[in-house]
């Protein structure tokens, strides 16, 4: 039969008991019987109470020997469990101390992991502050940019206003010297038109002259022929020759007549077609210095703007004007971050943040705005006059000269005007 200790071993497994401590399933109390384990072990301390000890001495032999029985039987097997369990508390304290040497390596690993941790948590906290100042100082940058892009965009769009405002007006004065030469080009038009409508009368009254002298002519000889018949026939017919020759004599006045009317309608055409020539020399001359302007002298106008020493003097001066305040501008931001950091005043009265810099801005921006050149001044006295474009070749577009060394020489520098004894023109 087994005992109270053989089945609770037989039925005591660790994987049921998982990582608890063993807690023994018994607890022994007074006044147990010896049926029960606790009895038995409270009678090896001498603790059985008196009524206990007053009943079992009522009872029968046997009932005693059977009680002892029992209670050597239970004696015996509390021992074997006791016996088990002190190498089952063994184990498992060895264990326990496993698993504490075990939780100590882990709570040292963890308190190096907090310590690593607290300093990445530093110097994280150090970069972001690090990088939260580097941010506000390109935002200062990015914002001290922005306001000088702005200037440098509105003095552009000022500069591009003046540009267009000289453009419109050399735009104007191209309109309207296109104006004249349409206004040219439409009396040569008149012109051509009268002279032709004048040939053409010329030739109308030509051919009515030539057909009238022809008619003269055919009637001179037919008198002729009648004078002739006349003479032939009779010498008393000399009243009505005379008369035929008076008649003659008017037909050569008449032809003369023709004539002087012929040379003039030629004189006046060739008047006609002198003027027409010079009125298309004048609009070919327009046209070409109005092609010149618009291809080649609004061009050299503009470089002659962009080349000149004052524009790069007074830019230069404005840039480095706006750059020293930007810089004043930058430095003093900083500056205020530090010391709202640190608690820490800074120096910034030295020269690169002095105060002197925003009035020499606005210097450099009243020289820029109200910069006067003398090749534009140049220029607008030039169109006041007649012949503007070839003052204007004169001044933007000289002729390149081409130097001539002393070894060579003119074909028409020689004294003898290049002629043999002077005899003139030599033959072809």
């Amino acid at each position: 039969m087994d005992t109270l200790g053989d089945v609770y071993y037989k039925s005591y497994t660790e994987e049921s008991q998982g990582d608890a401590l063993h807690q023994p399933p018994w607890g022994l109390k007074h006044k147990d019987t010896f049926l029960e384990f606790a009895p038995c072990r409270d009678s090896l301390l001498n603790s059985i109470p008196p009524g206990e000890v007053n009943r079992q001495r009522e009872r029968t032999h046997s009932a005693l020997y059977h009680a002892y029985v029992v209670g050597e039987a239970n004696t015996r097997a509390a021992n074997h469990q006791i016996v088990r369990e002190w190498w089952t508390m063994v184990r498992e304290r060895e264990e326990w101390e496993k698993y504490h040497e075990r939780l100590l390596r882990h709570v040292k690993n963890f308190e190096k992991s907090k310590a690593a941790f607290d300093e990445e948590k530093a110097k994280f906290e150090t970069d972001k502050k690090a990088e939260e100042w580097g941010r506000e100082g390109l935002k200062g940058k990015l914002r001290a940019a922005e306001e000088l892009l702005s200037k440098e965009r509105a003095d552009w769009k000022a500069i591009c206003a003046k540009d267009n405002e000289r453009m419109y007006a050399a735009r104007a004065k191209i309109t309207e010297l296109e104006g004249q030469v349409t206004d040219l080009k439409k009396k040569v038009g008149d012109a051509q038109a009268a002279k032709e409508q004048a040939e053409a009368e010329l030739k109308a009254q030509i051919f009515g002259k030539d057909r009238d002298l022809a008619a003269k002519d055919v009637e001179i000889a037919e008198l002729k022929r009648r004078l002739q018949e006349q003479v032939e026939k009779s010498e008393s017919l000399e009243i009505d020759l005379e008369a035929d020759k008076s008649k003659a004599a008017t037909a050569e006045e008449a032809k003369q007549k023709a004539e002087e009317a012929r040379a003039i309608s030629s004189s006046a055409l060739n008047v006609a077609q002198n003027n027409y020539a010079e009125v298309q020399g004048i609009v070919d001359t327009l046209a070409s210095e109005a092609e010149w302007l618009r291809g080649r002298g609004l061009v050299l106008m503009a470089n002659s703007i962009l080349n000149a020493g004052e524009l790069d003097g007074t830019v230069a001066a404005l840039i480095d004007a706006s750059r020293a305040v930007s810089h004043r501008g930058g430095y003093l931001e900083c500056a205020q971050h530090a010391e709202e950091i640190f608690g820490q005043e800074f120096d910034t009265s030295h020269c690169s943040v002095a105060d002197e810099a925003n009035a020499a801005l606005t210097r450099a921006e009243h020289a820029y705005d109200h910069l006067a050149f003398p090749v534009m001044d140049l220029i607008m006295k030039v169109l006041e006059h007649d012949y503007w474009c070839a003052r204007l070749k004169a001044i933007l577009d000289p002729p390149e000269m081409v130097e001539v060394s002393d070894e060579e020489e003119p074909a028409c520098d020689d004294g003898e005007g290049g002629d043999d004894g002077g005899d003139g023109d030599q033959p072809e």
